[in-house]
């Protein structure tokens, strides 16, 4: 297994549009996504799919943590926190600038089954890092697009 570990930065779109792709299928539990609003911080701890490396890593996921400095305030949608150890499998991080607060906006984190978590942001401030030694996935995430609709 390779031992090399990801740490990336986002401060704007782009760079969270490829921080997005390295956390597509990123598996958490909905109590490892703390909010803490006092320091303005989200924080989510997920097993993310190694898709950067070559031939996915050959099924690799690895211990992650996502940070998420500046929040001011989290909305949530079809996510209970009623079951701390449900999974909520993260699909994208989506970026939408608001011109009222620039460099502020909005950093959606969608998730599958409908769920999303809408965060205010004072400006993009994202630091992915990997935190565990890779280990061998159960099974690679598929996504059926034949069974989307044009």
């Amino acid at each position: 297994m390779s031992i090399s570990h990801l740490k990336w930065l986002a401060s704007d779109a782009d760079d969270l549009v490829v921080m997005s792709s390295a956390l597509q299928d990123a598996i958490a539990q909905v109590g490892d996504i703390k909010y803490d609003s006092s320091a303005n911080t989200l924080v989510l701890v997920c097993n993310r799919f190694r898709w950067e490396l070559p031939d996915y890593g050959k099924g690799q996921r690895v211990a992650a943590a996502l940070r998420i400095d500046g929040v001011l305030g989290v909305k949530a949608r079809g996510i209970s926190r009623a079951n701390p150890q449900a999974l909520a499998v993260l699909l994208s991080i989506e970026f939408a600038p608001d011109a009222d607060t620039a460099p502020g906006g909005v950093i959606t984190l969608v998730f599958a089954g409908g769920g999303e978590m809408a965060l205010s942001v004072e400006m993009i401030d994202v630091m992915l890092a990997d935190i565990s030694p890779a280990h061998r996935a159960g099974v690679r995430p598929d996504h059926d697009l034949t069974a989307t609709s044009e």
